[in-house]
């Protein structure tokens, strides 16, 4: 968001709300956090908040941040293939052993 956009914003709030001032701090401070948000998505935030509260909004009624894309899904499932394939691995290795005659009657176990 540029400086220009954030006073558009920040005359909206104060004709909406009297009882909000606009000093040069104010805009500076805003300008520090809303540089990275996008305009239009504050925009709609702002008019939906208007709607409802009969308070002017701070910053965090009104943010919208950028989606950072990852690929943690995609790690996610990697990693859980790794599992089962780890987990297949291991249940062919340990395999059962039968229980040999003489211990079947003292053994919770009664199958192999």
């Amino acid at each position: 968001m540029t400086k220009e956009e954030v006073i558009n914003l920040l005359v909206l709030i104060e004709l909406v709300y009297s009882n909000f001032l606009v000093k040069d701090e104010t805009v500076l401070l805003w300008f520090q956090y809303c540089s990275e948000m996008d305009y239009e998505k504050v925009m709609t935030k702002l008019k939906n908040h208007i709607r409802k509260s009969p308070f002017p909004p701070v910053i965090s009624d009104i943010a919208v941040f950028p989606f950072e894309e990852n690929d943690f899904i995609s790690t996610l499932q990697e990693w859980k293939k790794i599992e089962r394939e780890r987990i297949d691995r291991e249940s062919n290795q340990t395999k059962r052993i039968p229980i040999p005659d003489w211990l079947i009657e003292y053994s919770k176990r009664q199958s192999v």
